[in-house]
């Protein structure tokens, strides 16, 4: 008996294989990636020194901020701008824009930020229902320790082939936090299209403190070492909000008996009625 997850598996293989009707496409995004560097600490409007979360979160920018850039690269790509007013900028003045500052500001001031296991000091995870407006997200997991699974590697084609963005949390070795317990999600890149057996990335660690931009490069060269993934989101625009239906004004039938039409009616019948009693009058007088 075939297992239900391989008839899966290989229908999903298939499509990925299958060419489409213009030939094939290649997975790789049609448009270029924006690239921030989480760690821009030495130059104008440098965001890496900002407070990342709030209620105490001691992290900032530059040390865990990988995810906060990777979602800046992503919304930025689809031309999404945020305004931060100054009471709710690091910088106390304020900011319009796309960039991992002014993203943090706004979740900051949006409730962007929770509790988690992994920073029980203040609220440090982010709240991924808590984005802006414009994107919809799904999420999905890499079941492979070494490479990237068939099954998420159709996934992942697919997305990119649509135009979608795909913003991964790496691994890349047994203890990727400085000896930290956690083993996975440790840094969080952008994927934007295939190189080889691997992938192309946007990698939001950049060392060059001076440089707000990232590192495009792959997973197999990855800034920290080779990455493996494990969890990975697609980044989609939002469906289009139905347009509000307007109320249309109730229809006015017209009455079947109108009141003058009813008054003709009746003055009609009253001069038959008259006719007949007359001519009934006039033959009894025979």
């Amino acid at each position: 008996m075939i297992h239900r997850a391989a008839v899966a598996s290989v229908l999903l293989l298939a499509l990925a294989a299958a060419p489409s009707a213009t030939g094939a496409q290649p997975a790789e995004l049609p448009r270029v990636m924006a690239s921030f560097n989480q760690a821009y600490t030495d130059g104008p409007g440098a965001w890496g020194s900002a407070p990342l979360g709030t209620d105490g979160c001691p992290d900032r920018i530059a040390t865990t901020g990988c995810l906060v850039s990777s979602l800046a690269c992503a919304l930025a790509y689809y031309g999404i701008s945020v305004e931060v007013p100054a009471v709710a900028s690091w910088t106390g003045r304020p900011q319009t824009g796309m960039n991992p500052g002014i993203l943090n500001d706004w979740l900051r001031s949006h409730n962007g930020y929770g509790r988690c296991s992994e920073d029980p000091v203040g609220n440090c995870c982010l709240e991924w229902e808590s984005l802006p407006e414009g994107v919809e997200l799904t999420f999905h997991t890499n079941r492979s320790d070494v490479g990237v699974s068939p099954v998420a590697s159709v996934v992942i084609d697919h997305a990119l082939r649509e135009g979608h963005p795909v913003i991964a949390g790496v691994h890349w070795s047994f203890s990727c936090r400085g000896g930290a317990t956690q083993g996975e999600d440790c840094h969080w890149v952008v994927v934007t299209g295939r190189a080889g057996t691997s992938y192309a990335i946007v990698d939001p660690y950049n060392d060059n403190a001076s440089s707000s931009s990232g590192v495009r490069t792959t997973l197999a060269a990855g800034v920290k070492g080779s990455y493996v993934i494990d969890r990975f989101v697609v980044v989609s625009p939002a469906a289009p909000k139905p347009a509000p239906v307007e109320a249309r004004p109730a229809e006015t039938r017209p009455d079947a008996s109108p009141p003058g039409a009813a008054a003709s009616l009746l003055v009609l019948l009253a001069a038959i009625a008259i006719v007949v009693v007359a001519i009934f009058a006039m033959e009894a007088d025979r």
